[in-house]
């Protein structure tokens, strides 16, 4: 990637507001970076301020995007696509809701608090079920429907486990007293802090590229399924790669890259694919809002903001699923 200050004092904000804007648009970093270096010899060819020259920064990586994004970057980038993703999207999760945890906190408790034992161990099997729904959403991501579902019942199982240790065991079972919620929120926060900073620091690997048919096969059928693709349509491809690599003679890697690029771009040509894959957006989108709400109301968590909080929570799962239900039709003719 270009050097900032390479580029002209007048145009560094420019470029700024274009690295931005390109962020997140699964663009790979050498054609990036090949993209960046155009666009400054084009300016010190003409002479002229970047805004003039190619307009509005945002305008422009938008478009560029559109163009250098593909798919192999999306997968590289996605939950499915390595260790790196994943770790940050658990590392991002434990922080939300160790932040969440110590705002409850706060306001039922104050600067100090009394930490029942039940109450840990529900907290702790919430917290395990977010996180293992994470670990069962990258393995699904990344092809591993088995895996995937082996993961989520073993975490079903211990959320299950801790719940009912809790119920068991009753309140009133203190495990500290009269502890500050000022220390205490660095122990709860300090782990996804720590694991988001090394993230930072840790190159992402590309994807692999050494593969045997029957494995990449696997992946390849693990891959529609987490696109959410029917099984007779699935079956129809893996059938129509199969007879492909007979006549062929090559590697299913040669023919075809990566499995999981290749199970994408066929997910995305195929119109009920899109369909389902929308719906099931919608479903989640709306009914975990109604899912936080129902349970804040239950517990009564946050105190006087109690009630403003579920209505929050309410609305934004009608917003979703209006916008859902709006974007559906034009989905289908796509």
């Amino acid at each position: 990637m270009v050097d900032i200050d390479e580029w002209p004092a007048i145009d560094q904000g420019w470029a700024m507001r274009y690295r931005l804007a390109m962020t997140g648009k699964c663009v790979p970093a050498l054609s990036l970076g090949e993209r960046e270096q155009d666009l400054l010899d084009a300016i010190r060819e003409a002479g002229m301020p970047a805004a003039e020259l190619f307009g509005d920064a945002k305008t422009l990586a938008t478009e560029d995007a559109a163009e250098l994004a593909t798919t192999d970057e999306t997968v590289r980038t996605s939950m499915g696509g390595g260790l790196k993703p994943a770790l940050r999207e658990l590392a991002g999760t434990w922080v939300g809701i160790g932040a969440v945890a110590v705002l409850i906190m706060v306001l039922r408790h104050g600067w100090s608090v009394d930490l029942d034992a039940s109450h840990v161990l529900v907290a702790a099997s919430v917290a395990a079920a977010f996180l293992g729904w994470n670990v069962g959403r990258a393995l699904f991501t990344a092809g591993r429907s088995g895996s995937a579902i082996g993961a989520l019942i073993a975490v079903g199982t211990v959320v299950v486990a801790g719940i009912a240790s809790a119920a068991n065991l009753g309140t009133g079972h203190m495990a500290a007293s009269d502890v500050s919620v000022l220390l205490l929120a660095p122990v709860i926060l300090g782990p996804g802090i720590v694991v988001l900073l090394v993230l930072s620091r840790m190159p992402q690997h590309d994807l692999r590229s050494t593969w045997d048919d029957g494995a990449w096969l696997r992946r390849f059928r693990g891959g529609l399924r987490s696109r959410l693709m029917p099984s007779k349509t699935a079956r129809g491809h893996v059938a129509e790669v199969e007879q492909a690599l007979e006549w062929a003679g090559n590697t299913a890697y040669t023919e075809f890259g990566h499995p999981l690029s290749f199970a994408r771009e066929l997910a995305a040509a195929d119109r009920a694919t899109r369909a389902r894959q929308r719906w099931a957006v919608t479903t989640v989108s709306t009914g975990g809002p109604l899912l936080m709400a129902a349970l804040i109301l239950t517990n009564q968590s946050w105190g006087m903001l109690t009630v403003p909080i579920a209505v929050g929570f309410v609305l934004s799962a009608v917003v979703a699923f209006s916008v859902g239900w709006r974007d559906q039709p034009r989905m289908m003719k796509r």
